[in-house]
């Protein structure tokens, strides 16, 4: 939606659509796959995502298939504190979790540091990491302030045994693919904040959502992964965040969507909107039986782009 998107200037066909939320969104989408000859659309942003997923029965009216989770499942993972309370109602392990309501709350804490996220939200937006009282306070409520219910929760594991999850469950298992990265936290691309303990050095990062790091077989990994899929009665992407203790592998973030580490799956062999596009279309399942071993990292790049180009870029 926005007319300084590099991707516009890298396809064959580009068009700066409207907002998710513009009253014309799903008129202009489905007329541009009309056009366009389009019979399978993959959204990337969540405010996409959940437009189109809320309005499926449109696309499939106009012969439009549509790589999404179901609404319910959408809905389910939207509320960061109920999808707590549903894995721990399925047997799988997560951090403690409470609301915050006042101050007087952060008597409950029994261990720092603590996450403080908003309850209703995606991603590593607006997640820090507090080292006290006073910074619990301070953090939960800025995001009071800002509209947002926070969520105190245990800070679980080390950062360097964080991993990442893609799913892809669907048609109640009928499909099921999942591949597992661990995460390599360090720098300022991947890193969104970290803190030392001065006491005992020990250091504690939380992810700035840009991800990158290690890809190997993983199968525990992998297994907790298709467990909370099938859990969530998942029916298509799904994206789950974790952390590896001694004895337990504990969620701490779910997303049923493509993630940003899609295009890094693609790149050691696991093409997961391919995968699922091919499924929709085809009834067709994978046949990968393993995938590269190694390392996917990530830079950032510049690209000149002339005010003649800006302008031959229709608007729908």
């Amino acid at each position: 939606m926005s007319e300084y998107a590099t991707g516009l200037f890298e396809n064959d066909s580009s068009y700066v659509i409207p907002p998710a939320n513009a009253d014309n969104y799903l008129e202009s989408i489905v007329k541009l796959c009309k056009e366009e000859k389009i019979e399978v659309i993959a959204p990337g942003s969540e405010p996409e995502i959940e437009k189109i997923a809320e309005n499926q029965k449109i696309f499939e009216e106009n012969g439009i298939k549509t790589l999404t989770n179901t609404w319910d499942v959408i809905q389910k993972c939207r509320d960061k504190f109920s999808i707590i309370e549903v894995l721990n109602s399925k047997g799988i392990s997560t951090p403690e979790s409470f609301l915050f309501k006042s101050d007087l709350d952060v008597e409950r804490i029994k261990k720092f540091p603590i996450i403080i996220k908003p309850r209703l939200g995606s991603g590593s937006r607006n997640v820090f990491l507090a080292n006290d009282k006073e910074e619990t306070i301070f953090f939960a409520n800025y995001l009071k302030k800002y509209g947002s219910e926070p969520i105190i929760q245990e800070h679980i594991g080390d950062y360097e045994n964080e991993f990442t999850i893609g799913v892809l469950y669907a048609d109640n298992g009928n499909l099921i693919t999942s591949i597992a990265m661990k995460r390599v936290l360090n720098g300022g691309l991947s890193v969104r904040q970290s803190i030392v303990n001065q006491e005992t050095n020990e250091k504690f990062v939380i992810s700035s959502g840009i991800s990158q790091g290690f890809f190997d077989d993983f199968e525990e990994i992998k297994k907790i992964g298709v467990k909370i899929a099938r859990a969530l009665n998942s029916d298509g992407p799904i994206n789950i965040q974790c952390r590896k203790t001694a004895d337990k592998i504990i969620p701490f973030e779910v997303n049923p969507r493509f993630s940003g580490t899609t295009a890094s799956r693609s790149l050691v062999g696991y093409n997961e909107p391919d995968i699922l596009c091919k499924y929709r279309l085809f009834n067709e399942k994978p046949s990968i039986k393993s995938h590269k071993i190694g390392f996917v990292l990530k830079e950032l790049s510049e690209k000149f782009i002339s005010i003649e180009d800006t302008k031959k870029i229709p608007r729908i």
